[in-house]
């Protein structure tokens, strides 16, 4: 649940992203998939997000907009214990 209430982070915070020739899309992209990074064998498939620049860039700030479906796809093992 977590990862999904970042992603609901990004889509209001303002990117602070360093100097670079990285575009303001690949910055969201990067954070994007760093939010989303897997501890175990799950599928994760951003490729369908959509970012787009919602406020222009002001020095060091810009605001994206991240839209679209993430596929997941994990298979879980449980142990019932005590009972």
């Amino acid at each position: 649940m977590k990862k999904i209430m970042y992603l609901g982070i990004i889509f209001s915070v303002f990117m602070v992203f360093g100097c670079g020739k990285s575009s303001v899309e690949d910055v969201a992209k990067d954070y994007v998939k760093k939010q989303f990074t897997l501890d175990n064998a799950g599928k994760l498939d951003t490729s369908k997000l959509k970012y787009t620049v919602t406020e222009d860039q002001e020095g060091n700030n810009a605001s994206v907009k991240v839209s679209g479906t993430i596929n997941y796809e994990e298979q879980i093992h449980l142990i019932k214990e005590n009972g």
